[in-house]
């Protein structure tokens, strides 16, 4: 039923950026004036193996069959003139370089791990990047108007076999306000003048940026390394910090700037075009006991007006908490498949899940210390809405998944109905090797 969407899916995800050993290539199929090589069919099938437990069919004929569609999409795009823009190329590809930067450990890292400059990099992808892009604004346009009515809900659940309907596990409605203590004033005013004294060490020329930051900065991530943090763009630092350091001139030190993590000093080592590469020393003020306990007292109090309902989930979320995967959210997880703040239990961090048995429905966790990813410490509190047990799907308990699904169902019939149409006027060849995929069936005979 799904398997046209997952591995149209999968044709979208990132590629692997690994290097391999080379196939001798050749043309496995002609859709117009495109061409699809071995390599491309390959890398797609070597990906999707890893990323698909189980297939019911011959996965790789399935992703040539897959191959053709997007470069029958490439065709339309052409015909009705659909372009990509160059802004939107470079910022595909800005986006990919970053992730695969943070996972990698910088771009000079890398750079060594491709075994080519970013800017080669993106030369090579830029034509692969430009056509998924035309491809998907050719496939949104074929489902763009595409509704799931309540109508069409009950009929495609209906038309779902008792035995074959979907198991659902543990789903609850679970809302989390996550905070931080601030420092005191004299903290902030001791930390303050550490990090003056150092800014003013360094310009007197005792010791060198590079070597204050290794023995001062509290972002023990960059201090190991001088304080460098790799070249970065506009819009992945925070406002005031990234103002500065694009304002920066040769190997010059800034002022000291003030963020939400602390008080920061940057040094400029290089630009390139719209990147900055840079250092900077981090000094936090230092939170005490006192500190967090004032924080528990305050939020026992937030949860006093909750209960009492003089406050609200949704106030107290978007004015204090500062859980970034709840707060916009009125403090409640969802789904971000369907939207729905019904979620199962696994998608939760285990911690936060083992403390779902502790709860009733309605009720809320006492204020706890918790230890976020930057390693500051904080407090939090849950508030369990509601709770559904494991079950066979069901329209009561479950009608947004099943809104998902059947609006999942009428694109891949409506993208299948297009191509069947759309086939027929467009030359497509494809090799031999491929003549007994059932997969590919209905692109016989297309080659007059």
């Amino acid at each position: 039923m799904k398997k046209l969407i997952i591995i149209v899916f999968l044709l979208s995800s990132f590629q692997s950026i690994s290097q391999t050993q080379p196939i001798l290539d050749e043309i496995v199929a002609v859709v117009g004036n495109h061409i699809i090589l071995r390599s491309d069919l390959e890398a797609e099938y070597t990906q999707a193996k890893t990323e698909m437990s189980f297939y019911d069919g011959d996965l790789k004929c399935e992703i040539l069959n897959q191959l053709i569609i997007q470069k029958l999409y490439l065709h339309k795009g052409e015909r009705d003139s659909i372009y990509s823009s160059p802004e939107m190329v470079d910022s595909e590809l800005d986006r990919r370089i970053k992730y695969y930067a943070s996972q990698i450990g910088g771009e000079a890292r890398l750079e060594q791990y491709l075994g080519m400059s970013i800017d080669e990099y993106k030369r090579r992808r830029r034509p692969e990047i430009e056509n998924q892009q035309v491809s998907q604004k050719v496939q949104q346009s074929l489902v763009s108007d595409i509704k799931a009515s309540p109508t069409d809900v009950r009929k495609f659940f209906a038309s779902i076999p008792s035995d074959s309907l979907p198991h659902f596990g543990e789903e609850v409605e679970l809302g989390l306000i996550a905070m931080k203590p601030k420092p005191s004033p004299y903290a902030k005013e001791y930390a303050l003048e550490k990090i003056q004294k150092v800014r003013s060490d360094i310009i007197r020329g005792l010791y060198s940026f590079d070597f204050a930051a290794k023995s001062n900065s509290d972002d023990k991530g960059t201090a190991v390394n001088g304080g460098e943090l790799g070249y970065f763009s506009r819009g992945q630092m925070v406002g005031a910090f990234e103002r500065v350091a694009f304002k920066l001139k040769g190997d010059s030190i800034s002022e000291v700037i003030e963020t939400p993590y602390g008080y920061h000093i940057i040094q400029l080592i290089d630009r390139k075009g719209e990147k900055v590469n840079a250092r900077h020393i981090l000094i936090k003020p230092l939170i005490v006991n006192s500190d967090l306990l004032a924080l528990k007292e305050e939020m026992n109090q937030l949860i006093d007006g909750l209960k009492s309902d003089s406050l609200s989930m949704c106030k107290v979320a978007s004015e204090r908490s500062e859980d970034m995967y709840t707060k916009d959210n009125c403090g409640f997880y969802a789904d971000q498949t369907t939207g729905s703040q019904q979620i199962s239990v696994e998608m939760l961090d285990p911690l936060i899940a083992a403390k779902i048995s502790t709860l009733r429905i309605g009720s809320y966790s006492k204020p706890e210390q918790y230890q976020d990813i930057d390693g500051t410490t904080g407090y939090r509190f849950l508030y369990l809405r509601n709770l559904v047990p494991a079950h066979k799907a069901n329209l009561k308990d479950d009608y947004q998944k099943i809104q998902a699904l059947a609006l999942d169902k009428k694109k891949e019939d409506t993208i299948q109905k297009w191509v069947n149409e759309y086939k027929s006027n467009v030359y497509v060849k494809i090799d031999e090797k491929y003549a007994d995929c059932t997969e590919l069936a209905t692109w016989k005979g297309l080659e007059n």
